[in-house]
Order: C-alpha cells, then structure tokens, then sequence
C-alpha cells in the first residue's frame, strides 16, 4: 500500500510526468533511425560535431595533463585545424562555454558519438525542464504543464535542429530562464539568477546569445508595462531607472563572459562567412506566406532550412481562443504572438535577428517558446468555455485545415508534406466539436492528442514518406566505421618527423585530421579564415566554398606553397601524378585510396630573395601568375612600396600557354557572347583547345571560369561536371560547385587536370539547371612547370635549421647568406608575434594569407610565439566582471539584512 502510495505521489509531480512523456516520445519520434538504419549524424555530424566533439575532449585532456605535470599552458593553436587556426574561436561555435560538452574529457575518441547522441537527447529533455521552471514558477496549472513542455521540446524547430545541430537546442533551455530573470527583476527580486544564465547562454554560443538578447529586451519591455505598478507621472522615470538597472545586470555577465566572447567575436568577424552579401525584400514570395499559413500543424520548413513551427493541432484551437480573452496575461501573449507573426512576415526581421547575415528564420524557437506558454495559459479555461465562446477558433481552425488539405488534393509536393498532419488535425478538430457540443469533458482528449500529434509531425519530418528529413542523414556505424578506417591512421603510421601536410581527393570527412593530429589540406568548419578564402577566389581553386577547402586539386603551387607532403587518390581514379612517386594502396571506410609522395615537397619555412608588394601591376595578373609567382617571391600585402624604382620586375619560372579555344552549342546549348541558354536539365556542351608551344613535355591543364553565374532569383548554387578527353581519348572527370549570386566568392573556378598532353583536346561541359548562364571569361591555359621546379630544386635547404613546434610556440635558426624574406606556411594572424634573437620584429601578410618577415643575413635564432587575439583583454574583463558580481552579492546581502 505504501509503495502505490509513493508512486501516485511520484507521479502528482509536474518534473516527473514531463519524464515519462519524454521517455515514451523519445522513441516513438526517432524510431525510423532504426528501421531505415540511419545514424544521428547528418553530414554536418559527421563532419564537424562529433570531430569537434572529440577534438574538444582530447584538448581538455591536454590542458589537465599540463596542470597536474606543473605546466600551466593552455593550447591555443592547432594546426589540425585547416591550416592551422586558433582553438577558442573555432571551437566556440561548436563545443566550447557548453558546460554539456565538458562531458567529452571522460569518453575517448571512440566513443564520441555515443556521446554526441546523448546530449542531444539530454538537451531535448532540459528544454522541457526550463520550461517547467518558467511555467511553476508563473504557478501556471501543473497538470497541464507537462503537455506544454512535451509540445515545446517537440515542437518543429527541434526536431529539425536537435539532432542535426544539437547545440541549436540550448537557446530553447536559456530562453525561459531569462525570461523568468527578467521577471525577478521586475519584481524587485535579486538579479543573480538573471546574471548567471546570461553568462552562461554567452559563453555557450554568442550568435544565439545575440538573438537571445533580443527576445530578452522585447520580453522585457512589454512585461514592464504590466507588471510594474508606480503611478503615471513617474511610469517613464521607474522605466529608464529600471531599464538601465537591467542593462547593468546584462554587462556584468557580458563582462564575465568576455573570455570567451572577445575572441569568438573577432573570429567571427575576421571570418569568411561575413563576405556574403544579402539582399533584403520588403515581401517573401507568394510561395513563403502560403508555406507560412500551411506550417502551423505540420513541421515544414518556412523561408529556409530552420523556419519549422509544428504544433498538434489542440495547441493551435487554443492559440486562436487565446485571441478571444482580455485579461492582463493574455494581453502579454497577444502581443508578443502578434510581433512573432511579424517577424514571420517581413524578411527583415530574418536579416536582423540573424546577425544582420542572410535571411532565416533560425529564431522560431522563441515563437515556439510563447505558443506553448499561452497554450499552458489558456488550455484550464479553453476546456471550461462553452461552444459559444469557442465556435470561432474552431471555425477558423477548421477552415485553415480544410484549405490545406484542398492544396493538397492538388499539389503532389504539398500532399507529402502536409497531408497526414492536416487529416489528423481535421479528425481531431472533429472530435473536438462533437464533445464541445455535447458538453463533455474535453481535457483527457486534448491532452492525449497533443502526445499524438507530436508523434505524427515527428513522423512526417523523417519518413520518406513525408518530409523524407531521414535522407539527410548518414548509415548507422558510420562515426565507428571512419575511426577505425581512415587515411589520417595511414598518414600517422609513416612517423614523420617533419612538419608536412597531406592533400586528398573525395576525402570522406573533412575534418578527420583534428580527430587524429595530422595535417591536411582538407577542412570544414564555419569560422574559417578570411584571408584564406580571399586567397581560394584569387587563384579561383575549384575544391572551396566560404567554410571548405576539398583538396588542392592537383596543383603542384599550391601542394608546395601548403608544405604538402603526400597525395591521397581514390584508388579508381586513373590520373597518376608524374611528379610524385606511389607509396601504397590502403582500404578506408570511405574505399579503397592510394598514397604518392612528391618528390620535391617545400618545408614550413621558406625564404625568398624576391620580395614584392601587392600593387597594381600584381592585381592584374591572372590566377596561374599569381599561384606561380608565389613561389618565386613573397608578395606582400597591406604595405606600401617606399620606394619604387627598387621593387624587383615580376618574373616567373614557369611557362603558361594560352589555349586557342572554340565553343560547339547543340539543340539544347546557345552559346552567344559571354551567355549560354540551356533549354533542358543537364545541358552538354563542348568546348575544342589546340595551340602550339615550345615543348613536347606534359603540362598541368587548367579550365578558367570567371565570373560565372546561374542567373535566378533563387538561392541556388550550381554544379558544373566537367569532362575533359585528351587525343588519345584518355578521359578525365571533374565536378564542382560555383555559388549563388547573393555569394560575394565563388564565382571564379579554375579546375586543374593535372599533367597532361595539351597540344590539343576537348572538354565537355554539363550544366544541370536549365536556363541562363553568363560569365566575363572561359579560358584554357597549358603550364609548363618543369624549370621551375629545377629552380626550387636549386634551393639551398641548409638556411632553415633546427625547426621545432611546441605549444603556442614555433622555434628555428636561420643562417642566409644575404638578408631574405622568411615565410611560414601557416595563416597570417594577429595573433602570432616573431622574435628574432629576443627582439620582436614586424610580421607581415604575404602571398595574401601567409604570414613571414624579414630576416638578415647571418646566424639568427627565431621564436614565434602565439595566443589567441584579445583573450587577454577578455580574461580581464571577465575577471573584473567577477569582482563587480562579488560586489553586487555583498550589497544584496546587507540590505537584505537591513530590511
């Protein structure tokens, strides 16, 4: 007796319901993973969370291992990070400031997945813990909470995001705690709990913290009107002195988390990502508001990737009744609805709560947050209100759900997308009207159709069936089956002792190299270097984007300028590099690869006699001068030349050869003057090159395209497949990808075929979106390497001695005979600082992403020594953040003892 006693007193609890519905909805949503054998892991999982995550947990290692052995250095640089970045401010997007992911220093790399699946779900559940928090603490009915924390951990937004992007989950933890600061605040109660989770939304991630911001003042600033009593002359008075009050509180935990925050931010804004240029509308399309209309009940996207909205409908029937009530509360909830639908509305407010970035809906979270807080409100009354009182919400719900389900009779794309949610939200609506209108009790039906509900939006967000989401993600055993197999082990077992970097052709997960501590040319991460990508556009290397580098695409320059070591191949691609020679074949989980080393790979320093400045004459040469005078002199950037008459004329030990080409258009190609109109998808057309040059010796061929354009007003990128047939009808393919107009890079793509016989040869060019194409150039250029590398050959490697890495650290002798200019391979920062023979000495940006400095000639010892850009002035905001927080506890304290 006691024990059921115990248990009908467990489940009276409000935490407790909310567990069990969650332990039951948990599976029942994610059950199709399984049967479809689908991991958790989408190719961003793949490609950066769970290496992030590992990476994450091998550094946090480091770090302890230095403490306890009385080393108290904090890693600051990788150079497993593309070619080499700073920790902090790539990790923040990621990993580091969640206090989840700390987790990570307990589980080795093999077992990071099963790490990274259960923080998602672990951050699915704490959504709904916050949001029980907020709704108690409103003293809200607890029997009805647990159905609006089941509908908001739920809710469309999260089950696209909470496990594609599982860290996209902790705005929706955050945000009711805030808000609940927000309302200690406005009660005159102690600011702390506001403070604190500020700090910590901060240092977990400063884009949602940005956005959190926002919703936090808006939250505020209608809350404040209702809830502080004062009389009217002095409402704008107690509001300033309230507002500034708040902004205070905010700083303090702005300034503890500058740590963290002052070197994301200038990661951030020294990133690629900021180049993108963004066109914002007054209106969306037709296509967005009737998208828009039909998402209610259904979790399809609205303007983009992350717009979902997704309620059962029970929650809708009552958002529509909450409009039909006057009481203060529901005043609050109308208005922030009504701003929220604005927000939907005017793209906007796309552009600026995203960062002033392109447009996306990315903050519904927050709408989803002020659905499921009116439907707790509204539900105890909406269940006691009579037909009357509820005849139009249902109208209105009913005639939404009958439009939509008519849509779908006509429309096969909008029948797989919103058909089931729509049948089984009109059944219920049925349902509803027939207990309304016999005057039954409608809560255990409402309540037992939310749970429902959730199931089948989940259903049709992942079924193939529906929304087909499941596509979108990797087989099951992949994380293991990539840890276990992979070229970054094979590149491990060669014990190198030199500093060398790896490129790889259709690598399988970018990122493996953070995993494992090699160095490679491939990487995919959202903060990358903005130097870099300038870099990637000016040389137009066909293999980038803003955030990615897929290999060097055969360029012996750029293989030599990147310190490259060793090529990796599929084994089935036939291309075979003449200038390396074959190491071995190996299996990964991504097939079969085979290994070259080059014959002549450059080191990580490299001095130059040539220097020259990045003026005019420099700008105007084409993208195969500009690779191949990077390895005759160092160009430097952001410098003015002192004196002209000394800088050095720009030569090149290389030969380009110049195509002569023509185009061949057919019945689906025109070609006109600088404009090709494709009548069909996956349009082909040829273009035929000959010309003569001097020698019979192979050369590397190249295909320019320069400022090439899909013209559409869609956002979409296109894909060109090149095939390139030599005389001797050798074949070679190439695909890649040229971005979208709103793109301010990528545009210009130079595919490299490697060495080839060139006199003559024809490429055929596959354009798979039907319409028009314009483009300022298409080029053929033959390049003819061979004196150049017997001029690298000629090099003297004895002025570049005793080259040794440590933490944040670089060490090595110099010994010129004549004062050179030293470059590193490695990304020019701020972050870096030389010294030569103690002295601190200018660094410069070279080459447009490299970093070097002069150097004289003699016998020098040098010393490169990093830490990460404005961390220290963050550490000391942080710190005396800390201390006006101590502060503000002592004075709390004593006026609580003085009252």
């Amino acid at each position: 007796m006691k024990n059921i006693i115990e248990k009908k007193s467990f489940l009276k609890n409000v935490y407790a319901k909310y567990s069990l519905l969650f332990c039951l909805l948990v599976p029942l949503c994610f059950f199709q993973f399984f049967v479809y054998g689908k991991s958790f892991c989408s190719g961003d999982g793949i490609t950066e969370h769970t290496a992030f995550l590992a990476f994450y947990g091998e550094w946090l290692r480091t770090i302890v291992y230095n403490f306890i052995h009385g080393k108290f250095i904090v890693p600051t640089f990788s150079f497993s990070l593309g070619f080499g970045a700073d920790i902090i401010s790539s990790l923040t997007w990621f990993c580091i400031g969640d206090p989840l992911n700390l987790l990570s220093i307990f589980v080795p790399k093999n077992g990071t997945y099963v790490l990274f699946v259960f923080l998602a779900i672990l951050r699915f559940y704490l959504t709904g813990i916050s949001f029980i928090f907020y709704c108690n603490t409103h003293k809200f009915q607890k029997n009805i909470i647990p159905f609006g924390a089941i509908s908001y951990s739920f809710c469309g937004y999260a089950l696209f995001v909470g496990i594609r992007h599982p860290y996209f989950l902790n705005p929706l933890i955050f945000l009711p705690l805030l808000c609940l600061g927000i309302d200690k605040i406005l009660d005159r109660k102690s600011p702390l709990f506001f403070i604190v989770f500020s700090f910590l939304a901060c240092v977990c991630n400063y884009y949602f913290f940005y956005m959190l911001s926002f919703f936090v003042f808006m939250y505020a600033l209608v809350r404040f009107f209702f809830v502080v009593k004062t009389e009217r002359k002095f409402l704008y008075k107690e509001f300033f002195a309230t507002f500034f009050k708040t902004f205070g509180f905010y700083m303090i935990a702005v300034m503890m988390a500058a740590f963290i925050l002052l070197p994301s931010a200038y990661g951030f804004l020294t990133a690629s990502r900021t180049t993108e240029k963004i066109e914002v509308n007054f209106f969306y399309s037709l296509a967005y508001y009737a998208n828009f209309f039909s998402s209610v009940s259904s979790p399809a996207s609205v303007g983009g990737f992350f717009g979902s909205i997704g309620f059962a409908p029970v929650v809708f029937v009552a958002l529509l009744f909450l409009f039909t009530l006057n009481d203060r509360i529901s005043k609050q909830l109308k208005i922030f609805i009504s701003l929220g639908v604005l927000f939907f509305i005017c793209p906007f407010f796309g552009h600026f709560i995203n960062g002033f970035n392109y447009i996306t809906n990315r903050w519904c979270f927050a709408f989803a947050f002020l659905v499921c807080v009116s439907f707790v409100y509204v539900f105890p009354v909406f269940c006691k209100s009579s037909f009357k009182e509820l005849k139009i919400p249902l109208l209105i719900a009913a005639i939404q759900n009958l439009l939509v389900v008519f849509s779908c009779i006509i429309s096969q794309a909008r029948r797989q997308h919103y058909a089931l949610c729509y049948i089984y939200s009109l059944v219920i609506l049925l349902v509803l009207y027939f207990l309304i209108k016999k005057r039954k009790d409608i809560r255990i039906f409402s309540l037992v159709s939310i749970f429902i509900g959730i199931i089948v939006i989940a259903f049709v967000r992942y079924s193939p069936y529906g929304l087909a989401y499941l596509d979108d993600f990797r087989e099951s055993g992949i994380y293991k089956g990539n840890v276990e197999k992979n070229t970054d082990i094979e590149i491990s077992k060669l014990n190198e002792a030199d500093f060398f970097r790896y490129d790889e052709e259709n690598k399988f997960t970018s990122n493996n190299a953070i995993v494992f501590g090699t160095r490679s040319t491939n990487y995919n991460y959202s903060i990358s270097d903005i130097n870099l990508m300038q870099l990637y556009e000016e040389l137009c290397l066909a293999t980038t984007s803003n955030m990615r580098c897929s290999s060097l695409n055969r360029r012996s320059s750029l293989q030599k300028l990147f310190s490259v070591k060793y090529f990796v191949l599929p084994a089935e691609t036939e291309y075979e590099p003449r200038y390396m020679t074959f190491v071995k074949e190996f299996d990964t989980y991504g097939g079969k690869k085979k290994m070259y080393k080059l014959n002549d790979s450059s080191p990580f320093a490299v001095p130059y006699k040539n220097v020259l400045y990045a003026d005019k004459n420099f700008k105007d040469l084409n993208p195969i001068e500009k690779q191949e005078l990077f390895l005759n002199a160092a160009v430097i950037y952001d410098e003015k030349i002192v004196n002209k008459d000394e800088a050095p004329e720009i030569k090149l030990n290389s030969r380009i050869f110049r195509k002569n080409i023509s185009f061949i258009g057919n019945n689906d190609v025109k070609i006109e003057k600088n404009k090709i109109t494709t009548k069909k998808e996956n349009a082909t057309f040829e273009i035929d090159f000959a010309g003569d040059d001097d020698s019979g010796t192979k050369k590397e061929l190249y295909l320019l395209f320069k400022n090439f354009c899909y013209t559409t007003d869609k956002e979409e990128h296109v894909k060109p497949k090149v095939t390139f047939v030599s005389d001797s009808g050798k074949k070679e393919f190439f695909s890649f990808e040229l971005t979208n107009s709103n793109d301010s890079m990528g545009h210009n793509r130079m595919p490299c075929f490697g060495l080839q016989d060139c006199k003559s040869g024809k490429f055929f060019i596959t354009l798979e979106n039907k319409g028009i194409y314009e483009f300022d150039e298409i080029s053929v250029f033959a390049l003819d390497i061979s004196k150049r590398d017997e001029n690298l050959n000629s090099m003297d490697s004895n002025e570049i001695s005793n080259l040794t890495f440590s933490e944040n650290k670089i060490s090595l002798k110099t010994s010129l005979k004549e004062n050179q200019f030293v470059k590193f391979s490695m990304p020019y920062s701020k972050g870096w600082k030389i010294f030569i023979d103690g002295k601190k000495v200018k660094s410069y940006r070279c080459d447009i992403a490299f970093i070097g400095t002069f150097v004289d000639s003699g016998n020098h010892s040098m010393t490169l020594k990093y830490s990460t850009p404005f961390l220290s002035i963050g550490l000391a905001m942080s710190l005396l953040g800390l201390i006006i927080l101590t502060a503000l506890c002592f004075y709390l304290k004593s006026r609580r003892s003085e009252k």
